[in-house]
């Protein structure tokens, strides 16, 4: 086995089953696990809204689409999707129905433009978020490198050539040489873009199959950013007009792109020759437009003078000059960018002549108006358009123009009054939708107000009763300790019977007992007694704690034990530092990756008492000391 193919089989599989968490204990660990720097995989987590079994989301369809790149969780409302929100940092929770995608690392806490809140209230729009975090998902996996790493160890198995049977939105669906049908995700393609601006029908592709996502791999055949070069180097000749995406808009330069990965800086003054001009008022991020490609500009590189493209727009007229297609980033597929459309009314011009006119009829009916495309007019085509001085035009005739012809005035005004409703109609499609969508945004945020109030009211509500708790534990720690002390006078404390001479066996004996005395019989099943370890100063930090004290330490390792400790406030849980201020690191066995937590026996004591121990990676528990306050070491 190959290096790459030794470090893909040591690392931890992703989940493969929807989790679901229904308690605080649950939540508190999804919590830890989402805020860990080492989390080496994407998590989609989705909320169930209030009064509500199941999310609107489909969490097992979301599984289905990112299986072996990311983990799918389903936190149920109620006192789990409390604890999950206390435990996430402000801005970063979801419940009430709302889902989202948490990326590889921490830079979503800062960040939350990185971890998008998607809000589903009803089983369309939960549909449409499913969507939202399938793309998410598989774009975070993507930006993690993970696609493609559930696949068999062996790359070289893995391989397979496909075909192109076509492409529906954002996914595109292939056949194997095989016979196997797969997809390719736009998610894991080239970003910014869209899929049918890459693939084609018919084309060939290879890459690297993931039977369980019904998946293929491409990014081993994208092109790189000097491929892409190379490209638009042989694609672009001097001379020549093509498309390009607009990628940045400033007050000197417009930023146009020819590739996703070639990007060219075009100043002002080869953009218009007008210096009233605003280029954010010409030009806006995302649309194309028509650029002449210009000798290019040595620029000064490591190896010596690298040649990159140029381009200009101030000679370009939209109308009249044809452009070259785009570039096309993989062999027989299409133009990554389509031409602007050219505005309705622009173009070249045809004057019927005496035998066209002669011949029509007053019934002919005209063609429908074209529907003006999104492309704006380039500086150009606007200073052709401005109408000169009256009587100062070089084209007009020296003999009065002939008074138009009753048909062409009505065919004129038959095309304005088309244009004018087919616009009108388009403006109250978008009216319609507007208003649906902010009735929508209105619905959505009073669902939002409306379980905000009753966090803040359940919140409340267990504030006064964990002000309650805590008197009672007080006044039960002081009075267990006035009758220790009596008994300790009276010399009647009763002690454990010594009925090993291995400290280690009699410590699994006592806890055994206090497990068998402590947990109910109806309980037993549902907490049964973990596996743990006792290490080699254990029972020797036990000898100065005092009767009284062993007994809380026995009853804390068995809350420990059976993984209930996280929920005891009075424990004050945390995981050890290796110092005492908050920003140092946790405390981590080099050996095998144990984590250590400390835990608090006594509170509000001189020198109280903590409970150091280990967590194992492969699950299970190892004690280490009964320590004083002071004591950080584990």
């Amino acid at each position: 086995m190959t290096t790459t193919s030794a470090a893909a089989a040591s690392r931890p599989a992703v989940p493969t089953a929807v989790e679901h968490v229904r308690t605080e204990a649950d939540a508190s660990r999804l919590a830890h696990h989402l805020q860990d720097a080492g989390r080496r995989w994407p998590v989609v987590v989705v909320s169930t809204p209030r009064d509500r079994g199941r999310p609107y989301v489909d969490a097992a369809s979301v599984l289905d689409e990112v299986r072996g790149l990311a983990e799918v969780v389903v936190v149920h409302d109620g006192v789990a999707s409390w604890a999950f929100s206390h435990g996430m940092p402000p801005g970063t929770q979801v419940y009430g129905g709302a889902s989202r995608v948490y990326p590889v690392g921490l830079a979503w806490v800062h960040d939350l433009d990185r971890s998008h809140l998607w809000l589903a209230y009803d089983e369309a729009r939960g549909a449409r978020v499913r969507e939202q975090l399938v793309q998410d998902a598989l774009g975070a996996a993507a930006s993690a490198g993970l696609a493609g790493t559930s696949a068999p160890p062996d790359a070289a198995e893995a391989a397979a050539g496909a075909t192109v049977l076509g492409v529906l939105g954002t996914r595109a669906l292939v056949q194997t040489d095989d016979g196997a049908t797969l997809h390719v995700a736009e998610e894991l393609t080239l970003p910014g873009v869209p899929l049918d601006r890459l693939l084609a029908r018919g084309m060939r592709l290879r890459g690297t199959v993931d039977a369980g996502a019904g998946r293929l791999d491409v990014r081993g055949m994208l092109p790189d950013a000097a491929e892409q070069l190379r490209r638009v180097t042989a694609a672009c000749p001097v001379g020549a007009v093509v498309p390009a995406r607009v990628a940045g808009v400033a007050d000197d330069a417009v930023t146009l792109e020819l590739a996703p990965a070639v990007r060219v800086r075009v100043h002002r003054d080869r953009v218009t020759g007008n210096d009233l001009d605003l280029l954010g008022d010409l030009f806006s991020v995302g649309e194309v437009v028509l650029a002449r490609v210009v000798e290019p500009t040595p620029v000064p590189g490591p190896g010596g003078p690298v040649l990159t493209p140029a381009l200009r727009l101030d000679d370009v007229d939209d109308s009249y000059d044809a452009p070259l297609p785009a570039v096309r980033l993989l062999d027989g597929g299409p133009p990554w960018l389509d031409p602007p459309a050219v505005l309705a009314g622009e173009g070249a011009h045809h004057e019927p002549d005496d035998h066209e006119e002669a011949s029509g009829r007053e019934d002919d009916a005209p063609a429908p108006p074209a529907r003006p495309g999104p492309a704006r007019p380039t500086p150009a085509v606007l200073a052709r358009r401005t109408p000169p001085p009256s009587g100062t035009s070089a084209d007009s005739p020296v003999h009065p123009a002939a008074p138009p012809s009753r048909k062409g005035a009505l065919t004129q005004l038959s095309l304005s009054l088309d244009e004018a409703r087919a616009r009108a109609a388009e403006a109250e499609r978008e009216l319609r939708n507007l208003r649906a969508a902010h009735r929508t945004l209105e619905l959505e945020v009073a669902g939002l107000r409306d379980h905000a109030q009753e966090l803040r009211a359940r919140l409340d509500r267990r504030e006064e009763q964990v002000e309650q708790l805590k008197t009672r534990v007080r006044k039960a720690e002081k009075a267990e300790r006035a009758l220790a002390t009596r008994l300790a006078e009276t010399g009647a404390a009763p002690g454990r019977r010594r009925l090993f001479s291995d400290p280690v066996e009699q410590l699994r004996h006592d806890v055994r007992v206090t497990w068998a005395e402590t947990v109910p019989a109806q309980e037993k099943a549902r907490y049964p007694l973990g596996a743990y370890e006792v290490g080699p100063e254990f029972c020797a930090s036990l000898v100065d704690v005092g009767r009284g004290l062993e007994e809380r330490v026995l009853r804390a390792i068995v809350m420990v034990v059976t993984d209930r400790a996280p929920g005891v406030p009075g424990y004050e849980l945390h995981r050890l530092r290796s110092g005492d201020g908050g920003g140092d690191p946790y405390v981590v066995r080099e050996t095998d990756g144990a984590v250590a937590w400390r835990l608090s026996l006594q509170v509000n004591a001189p020198q109280a008492r903590r409970l150091h121990y280990w967590r194992l990676p492969g699950g299970g528990f190892e004690l280490s000391r009964v320590v004083l306050h002071d004591d950080t070491d584990p």
